[in-house]
């Protein structure tokens, strides 16, 4: 009986808005708790997306669920990866695929998840303006990720536009994000690179 009440909270205190959450500085922070226990590790994009549609952008901003917003794929992310570097994301097609950031020691990566880690030349299309840009498999093998400078003038697009398109030639769109909150995830990462 006790599992079961147990159970019935946890669910239940998942299902509670964001902006219920506003009275309690804590709150927030315990809702991502749970997505990080639910989806960890932190670099999966899986717990970026719990945290989006379950906790919201920030804390006080009153983000909650992201089908509300009309757009399913919300605000960029920032995190840091467990070899210590740090991140700035955001998911893209149907939250299979994402594009993300990573910079540490002055040294920085553009990665493209959802997709096999093999060479290819993709174009990263920031409304409507193309980069042509050569991805490498990563250390990992996992993703293809093209090394960036944190002055690259793709990143500065990425900072200042709406919408982000990667375009692969064999797969055509992989990613279609929004570019909300990228100019300050993205000058977070890079001022701290």
């Amino acid at each position: 009986m006790n599992g079961h009440f147990l159970s019935f909270f946890l669910l239940a205190a998942m299902a509670i808005p964001a902006t219920a959450q506003d009275d309690d500085p804590m709150a927030f922070q315990r809702c991502i708790w749970r997505c990080l226990a639910a989806e960890g590790p932190a670099d999966n994009p899986a717990y970026h997306q719990c945290v989006a549609r379950v906790c919201g952008d920030e804390p006080g901003t009153g983000g909650g669920n992201a089908s509300s917003s009309g757009d399913p794929t919300r605000a960029w992310q920032v995190g840091r990866a467990p070899d210590g570097r740090a991140y700035a994301g955001v998911d893209g097609v149907r939250g299979q695929s994402g594009l993300y950031y990573f910079c540490g020691d002055g040294a920085g990566t553009l990665r493209v998840v959802g997709i096999d880690g093999g060479e290819r030349r993709m174009i990263v299309d920031v409304d409507g303006r193309q980069f042509d840009t050569g991805f490498e498999r990563s250390a990992q093998g996992d993703f293809p990720e093209a090394r960036m400078a944190p002055s690259d003038p793709l990143l500065q697009a990425l900072q200042s536009g709406s919408r982000v398109k990667v375009l692969s030639y064999e797969l055509g769109a992989v990613v279609d994000a929004t570019l909300s909150g990228s100019s300050r995830a993205l000058g977070q990462v890079i001022s701290g690179c």
